[in-house]
């Protein structure tokens, strides 16, 4: 089993009031195919390196969507969150005093949603599940973001790689991307995908963050 994943938007944005959705999504498929749609995305624009949702045009965007939804054995993950959401949480009130220590939620959050979607995928049932994630700002926040998705699956190999570099993590970036375009824009995105391909874990992540919340030692 191997993933991808990456996050469009900011979580530390989203809880000081800079930004108003964070997506994280991933893309399951093998490493071949879960590529395949950024590689061909890249070939057919001039002067574009990586495919990256923001960066494309209507057109574009519309073609690797097609492009994923044609390639057989690729599935779909996501969270979607709001400060209306966080702020139902028990205890919400930690989430807004400074981020800048532990237990830095907004790196909780993301692990915990990348680590439901791969619970939802059957990870603690695979033989093997290999997971890769786009770097966030610094090596020791990359590795925290890893530390808190094996708290779900402690089995799986956690790779921290850059969208640049990784097909798979662009396939990511587009599929969050077109998710958060979705909920900005309303725009439609997302109907060209097969909806029983496409799983929202987003209720997940938010119980085991409300139940750091309050348990937290204050």
């Amino acid at each position: 089993m191997q993933g991808y994943g990456d996050v469009s938007g900011h979580f530390r944005g989203l809880i000081q009031g800079d930004c108003d959705v964070v997506v994280v999504g991933v893309v399951f498929g093998d490493q071949i195919q879960a590529g395949r749609c950024a590689k061909k995305t890249v070939r057919n624009i001039q002067h574009v390196e990586e495919a990256k949702w923001n960066d494309l045009n209507e057109t574009q965007k519309r073609r690797i969507l097609e492009c994923f939804e044609e390639v057989r054995g690729l599935e779909f993950g996501y969270s979607l969150f709001t400060r209306e959401k966080l702020r139902r949480l028990e205890d919400q009130y930690l989430l807004y005093q400074d981020v800048s220590f532990p237990p830095d939620w907004d790196l909780a959050l993301t692990g915990y949603a990348y680590g439901e979607l791969l619970l939802e995928y059957g990870a603690l049932d695979a033989r093997r599940v290999i997971f890769e994630f786009d770097r966030v700002a610094s090596d020791a926040q990359s590795n925290s973001v890893a530390t808190h998705i094996g708290t779900f699956v402690p089995e799986a190999t956690i790779q921290v790689g850059s969208s640049h570099n990784t097909p798979g993590i662009q396939a990511a970036d587009c599929f969050a991307g077109a998710i958060a375009e979705d909920y900005k824009k309303e725009t439609d995105w997302l109907s060209i995908l097969d909806s029983e391909t496409i799983t929202d874990c987003t209720a997940g992540a938010l119980i085991q963050l409300e139940n750091d919340l309050t348990s937290y030692d204050r």
